[in-house]
Parts: C-alpha cells; structure tokens; sequence
C-alpha cells in the first residue's frame, strides 16, 4: 500500500509538470473524457469522406442534405444547457458520449444511405450537448483565477485527441476497414463516457442561457452568418471535391488534416498578436481578399496538387475569424458579450443548415465549381462588412 501511495504522488507530479494537463482529479476527468472523445471524433474526420465515397457512393445533393440535417441539433444546445441545470452534468456528458459512441457503432455496420444519415444525427445530438457541458464542466471546477487557463488545457486535450486520431490514420490507413475504424471510434467515445461518470455531481449550475440581438451588434452578426457560410462551404465538399473528383486516398486526406492542425496550433498566437497589433478591420479585409482567390481556385483549378495547398490556405485563413470575437468584445457593453456570443452561434447554425444542402443541389445541378463560386460571392459580402469595422483607438503614446 504505502509503494502505491508513493507512486500516486509520483504520477501526479509528473501530471502536473505537463502544461496542458490541469490540476485537480475531477478537471483531469473532464479533460480526459474530451481527449478520448476527439481522439475518436479525429479518426471520423480523417475517415468521412472516402467512407461517404467509396462505400456509401454518396451523390452531392445527398451529402448536403445529410450536412444540414446533422448540424439542426446545434439549436438544442440552450436546452441543454437549461436541462443541465435539473440534471448533474457528468450524467449528461456521460449520456452525451454513449450517443456518439452509438452513432459510430451505426457507421461500423451500415453501407447504405439512409441508415448514414439517422446515425450521423444520433452522434451529433451527442456532440452538440456534449459541447456546452464540457465548458460548463470546466469552469466550475476550475478556480476563481484560473478559469481561462483550465479552459485552455481541457481545450488543449481535446486538440491532442484530435491530433492522435488523424495520426492514426495517417499511419495505418487503408491497412483497417472503415468497419473497424468506426468500431474503434466508438470504443474510445465509451471510455470517454465511463471517465466523465466518475466527474463528481456536485457542480455549480450554469447561468440560465439567454440569447441577445440589439441592432447596434448587426455588423457582428452579419459577419458571423456569412463566416458561417464560407466555412461550411469548405467543411462540406472541400475535401469530398478531393476524394470525389481527384481519387484522393484516405491516408492523404488525414495527412491533409494533420497538417492543417499543426499549422493552426502553430499560427494562432501569432495571427491573434497579429490582430490585437493592426486590428480587426486590417486583417479580416486582407484574410477574406485571399479567401476569394482561394474560393474560385478551388472551382476552376483542375490540378490535384494545387487544391491541396488552397485547402491547407483557407484553414490558416480560419484563424482570422478570432478577429470577430475581438471586434464584438470591443465594442459590446461587458453583460452583453455572452449573450451575443451565443446569438453569434445561433446566426452560424443557421447557416449551417441552410448552405450544404443548397451547394449540394447547385453541384447536381450546374457543378461543383459553380459551388465554390457561390462561396467567392459570400466572401466578397463578408469582406465588404468587414471593411465597415471601425479600428480601436491607440492607446496615448503607443
């Protein structure tokens, strides 16, 4: 016993000398369910696409109908916040897993359409509650003066997981069945579920969720929708274009993925240091002025090699939109941040829903370049509000 007890203590110091694992039992709970979560939800991205096309033999209309049907439990998300305050949050985010972990054991076992699509909506009702409660978890275990940096090591955890899974196959490939990809997805996503289980049950509500929308924020809500709308352009056919049209095996496409992670863990310090130097207005024009070069390359350009580099550019281009979370924290009054935040994420699930089905029937119906065009149009709106950002006013003397 007193051997075990001298190894405990070892392996929590060693724990706690590591940056991005938090301190306390309970929090690292919290984290490890989420590592374990994206661990699994990292093989899902990496795996999706050539799925959907060599097995399912997904047409475009349909993947944007099944895009558009698996973001509509996204506007759950406040009533799972205001369950969680009847309901302790460990048995919601357990319970939030087991849905997701189901919802791969659909994918291990089904090669048709329509059973795809009711299992992508089950996992998804998943990760939409389990979202929230990971940050409602998260800051009421963490200390008074330590919220944001717990925050940021749960997050850190879950980007680990994230990086493990589309490592994975990078490295094993085509050598495992989609079968028992899913199937090891799933098994991960339970293990996450059995560790939130044992997250103690006495947490703190959360406030009562609330939405705002005053007129004086409309220039941060109009850049969101659109932000939203750009984005699932490219989360929807960008890499299906790859696999689609250009055959692009399952071990390119995750190291595609992997690459693009470890430039935007690389990059997002600077690009926010970037913003905080020139501004919002002065870096959101100048990412959305790439963005539509980057949009019509993708619909006319027919070179394999070429495509990868501009889905590579458009992820490092993401990292400007921390630019729209700035903005409205500069000029939102302090109680209205929150609530404007949750509008924002309201304003980018309804594009959400709305855009892949609409390039999805566009696709069918003229081609996919003609989809990605509509995108260049969306973008040239979005850096026409942007250029409507009125920059901060310098510090005296700076």
């Amino acid at each position: 016993p007193a051997k075990t007890v001298v190894r405990a203590k070892v392996m929590s110091a060693l724990l706690r000398r590591i940056p991005f694992i938090p301190s306390g039992r309970d929090l690292r709970l919290v984290a490890a369910s989420a590592f374990f979560l994206y661990f699994g939800f990292g093989i899902y991205s990496a795996t999706f696409f050539n799925f959907a096309n060599d097995v399912i033999k997904i047409r475009p209309e349909q993947l944007g109908v099944l895009e558009s049907l698996r973001e509509t439990p996204g506007f759950a998300m406040v009533f799972v916040l205001a369950l969680a305050m009847h309901v302790a949050e460990p048995l919601l985010g357990s319970a939030a897993l087991i849905l997701m972990a189901l919802g791969f054991v659909g994918y291990s076992r089904t090669d048709t359409y329509a059973p795809l699509v009711f299992y992508s909506v089950l996992w998804s009702v998943g990760l939409h509650m389990w979202m929230p409660l990971q940050s409602a978890m998260t800051l009421a275990l963490a200390e008074e003066d330590k919220k944001g940096s717990r925050l940021g090591q749960v997050g850190a955890c879950a980007g680990l997981g994230t990086a493990l899974g589309i490592s994975s196959v990078v490295l094993i490939g085509e050598k495992l069945s989609y079968s028992n990809w899913y199937a090891a997805a799933a098994a991960l996503m339970f293990v996450g579920a059995v560790v939130c289980w044992f997250v103690k049950r006495d947490l703190s509500p959360p406030d009562k969720p609330r939405l705002v929308f005053r007129r004086r924020y409309s220039l941060y809500y109009a850049l969101t929708f659109l932000e939203g709308c750009r984005k699932q352009v490219f989360i929807t056919f960008a890499v299906y274009v790859l696999v689609h049209k250009f055959n692009t095996p399952m071990h390119s496409v995750a190291l595609l993925m992997l690459i693009n992670n470890i430039v935007n863990l690389s990059f997002a310090p600077y690009v926010g240091r970037l913003i905080d130097r020139v501004g919002e207005r002065r870096v959101l024009a100048a990412s959305y002025s790439c963005l539509i070069f980057v949009f019509i390359g993708y619909g006319l350009i027919k070179n394999a090699g070429v495509l990868y580099m501009l889905y590579c550019l458009d992820n490092l281009l993401y990292l400007s939109t921390y630019g729209l979370t700035t903005y409205l924290s500069r000029t939102a009054d302090d109680q209205d941040i929150v609530p404007s935040l949750s509008m924002g994420v309201t304003m980018n699930h309804l594009a959400a829903v709305a855009v892949p089905v609409t390039g999805g029937l566009i696709w069918s119906s003229v081609g996919y370049s003609y989809t990605f065009l509509a995108g260049a149009c969306v973008v040239a709106a979005s850096l026409f509000f942007a250029l409507r950002i009125k920059d901060a006013k310098p510090l005296y003397g700076n």
